[in-house]
C-alpha cells in the first residue's frame, strides 16, 4: 500500500486426505485489499442456501438513494376502498409487490463483490509488476469503497436471517449470520420421519398426522376435570377501568414506533421496524387513522 511496496509471500494453504474425499469442491480464493496490505483468502466448499418464497423486508434496501421514492409512489396510489383497515391492507400488499419488482433491478450483491475484487486483484497484481500511477492509484481506491458499501450490504442481508442481540453490525460476522441462518433452515425443516412400521414418511401431511397421534399419546386426553381453585378469590376487582377502551393518541402511536426493534416484525405482512421507522412519515397518516378507528369501533362495541 505504497509508492514502493515491500512484496513477500507468507501464506500457506494445508490440506488432508479425508477433506478432499468429503468436500472435493473446495477452493481458497484470495480476496481484495481493503484495509491492510495483507490478502485476506476465503475457503468455499460449494454450499447452497435455500431462499424462501415468503416476502421479507430487506434491510439493506434502505441503503439506496430511490427506496423512498419508491416507497412513497406506491403508497400514494389512491384506493376505492372506504373503510380504513381494507385501505391500508391494500396499500401494504401492493408495496410489498412494488419492493419485489424494484429490487429485481437491483444489481446482485455477490457478482459486484466478484467484480471488485477482481479489479482490485488485477491492480494489485499491476503493482507486483511495477509501480501505480496516480490514475490507477485512485481507481482502486474508489473501488475500494465502494467494495466495503457492498460487503456492509451483505452482512445486513445475512444477519436479517438470524437475528442475536448480542452480536452488533460492527463485529462484521457476515459468514457467522451465513452459516447460522443454514443451521436455522435445516433445523426447522423436518425431512423425513420413521414410523411405528419402520418406513420412512416424506409426505406433509403424513408427518403431521404422525406428530400429533404421538403428542396425543404422551398428553393423554382430559376428561371430567375438575376445578380445585377458587379463582373468585384469587381475583381483585380492579375500578375505573375506561383508560384501557379510549382510542390510542397519535403521540402514543409515535412513540411505540421509536422504541420498536428494528430486525422485528410485528406481523406476518414482511416489513419489519425499520421499514416503519425509515418510511414512517410516509405511512404515518394512513397507519395512525386505522389504529384509532379500529380502537374506537372496538370501545364502541363494548360500551
Amino acid at each position: 500500500m505504497q509508492s514502493n511496496p515491500l512484496l513477500e509471500q507468507l501464506d500457506w494453504f494445508f490440506t488432508s486426505p479425508n477433506w478432499t474425499l468429503d468436500f472435493p469442491n473446495t477452493e481458497v480464493l484470495p480476496l481484495a485489499k481493503i484495509t491492510s496490505d495483507h490478502i485476506p483468502c476465503k475457503v468455499s466448499i460449494s454450499t447452497k442456501i435455500p431462499k424462501s418464497n415468503v416476502f421479507r423486508f430487506e434491510n439493506y434496501w434502505a441503503e439506496h438513494e430511490d427506496f423512498l421514492q419508491t416507497v412513497g409512489d406506491s403508497w400514494s396510489i389512491t384506493n376505492t376502498e372506504f373503510d380504513s383497515a381494507k385501505n391500508i391492507s391494500v396499500k401494504f400488499k401492493r408495496l410489498r409487490v412494488d419492493l419485489k419488482n424494484w429490487s429485481r433491478h437491483l444489481s446482485n450483491l455477490g457478482l459486484l463483490i466478484e467484480n471488485c475484487n477482481t479489479v482490485i486483484g488485477a491492480l494489485d497484481a499491476i503493482e507486483d509488476a511495477r509501480g501505480l500511477f496516480n490514475l490507477k492509484i485512485n481507481l482502486r481506491l474508489k473501488v475500494k469503497k465502494q467494495l466495503k458499501a457492498l460487503l456492509h450490504q451483505k452482512n445486513i442481508y445475512w444477519k436479517n436471517r438470524y437475528t442475536v442481540n448480542r452480536i452488533r453490525f460492527g463485529d462484521k460476522c457476515t459468514k457467522f449470520f451465513h452459516a447460522m441462518a443454514t443451521i436455522s433452515y435445516r433445523k426447522n425443516k423436518i425431512s423425513q420421519i420413521l414410523n411405528d412400521s419402520g418406513a420412512w414418511i416424506q409426505d406433509h401431511e403424513e408427518k403431521a398426522g404422525l406428530l400429533w397421534n404421538s403428542f396425543r399419546n404422551r398428553m393423554g386426553i382430559s376428561r371430567d376435570i375438575t376445578m380445585h381453585f377458587d379463582l373468585q378469590s384469587y381475583i381483585i376487582p380492579a375500578d375505573n377501568l375506561q383508560l384501557l377502551v379510549e382510542p390510542f393518541e397519535v403521540e402514543e402511536i409515535n412513540s411505540i414506533v421509536k422504541k420498536m426493534p428494528t430486525d422485528k416484525a410485528p406481523g406476518s405482512d414482511g416489513f419489519n421496524g425499520l421499514f416503519l421507522k425509515r418510511c414512517w412519515q410516509i405511512v404515518k397518516e394512513d397507519s395512525t387513522t386505522s389504529v384509532m378507528i379500529s380502537t374506537l369501533e372496538v370501545s364502541t362495541k363494548r360500551v
